[in-house]
């Protein structure tokens, strides 16, 4: 049996009963939510072991909405104090002005980064540009010529992307900017591995890019009783040196 045709033509053929209950068809959003609960029960009742989706309005009955099974309660996320303390003690010599300027520009300049262009894309490219110069092409154009158009012409229109390497002012100004936020994400996504498999106890942790340290802040914070080795590895010295300023704390 072809699942997904049948679940199609069943949802098709419902479409055409239920369009009448959803008002004028330029109501998309209604009809593309109707059709993709229809989907998914349709599988729900051709797979064994897969339970039916049940989109009413009243499936949780008399329950409150904060005990819906989907909602996890983690609490206000707040560094760690010693964390905090660290990082503070850090940047007490720094302006405060001076500081808060070089973070926003940090922090817009790592949003507007792209990823670096593959070689592949950039021979695709090369190649569409060469198409185009060779259409307009006059008899008098060498081949060098066109080579020094399409090298032009792509420099101008791909993102130069350039490596970032942190000293030890850009890694602090790196802490002050992410430090928190990245921590937060971490013990987010750690805070819900440890509510949905309480049984799981990591004894090692291995962080690649490991930056400010913050996922072994994170880790810690939720596992500390059973983790017995970290491992933070990162290209940057000068960064690899702050986390562990702010591990040690003030000395």
């Amino acid at each position: 049996v072809h699942l997904p045709l049948l679940a199609e033509n069943w949802v098709s053929r419902d479409i055409s009963r239920r369009s009448s209950d959803l008002g004028d068809a330029s109501d998309s959003k209604h009809l593309q939510l109707f059709c993709f609960f229809r989907c998914l029960q349709a599988f729900a009742a051709l797979v064994p072991g897969v339970s039916q989706v049940d989109n009413r309005s009243d499936f949780l009955g008399k329950k409150p909405h904060r005990k819906h099974p989907g909602i996890l309660h983690l609490p206000h996320v707040h560094l760690p104090q010693a964390l905090t303390d660290a990082a503070q003690l850090l940047l007490l010599e720094r302006p405060k002005r001076s500081v808060e300027k070089q973070v926003q520009a940090l922090t817009n300049y790592l949003w507007s980064r792209h990823l670096p262009v593959e070689p592949e894309e950039l021979q695709r490219r090369a190649a569409y540009l060469e198409k185009k110069f060779l259409e307009k092409q006059d008899s008098t154009q060498t081949e060098e010529k066109l080579r020094e158009a399409v090298l032009h012409a792509l420099r101008k229109t791909t993102y130069h992307w350039q490596e970032l390497s942190y000293n030890e002012e850009l890694s602090l100004i790196y802490m002050a900017a992410r430090l928190d936020g990245g921590f937060a994400a971490v013990f987010r996504a750690f805070h819900e591995i440890q509510a949905r498999i309480p049984e799981f106890q990591p004894q090692t942790l291995m962080d690649f890019g490991s930056g400010t340290g913050s996922v072994a802040w994170a880790a810690h914070s939720t596992w500390g009783q059973s983790l017995r080795e970290y491992v933070c590895v990162d290209r940057s010295a000068a960064m690899l040196g702050l986390a562990e300023k702010l591990l040690k704390g003030p000395v």
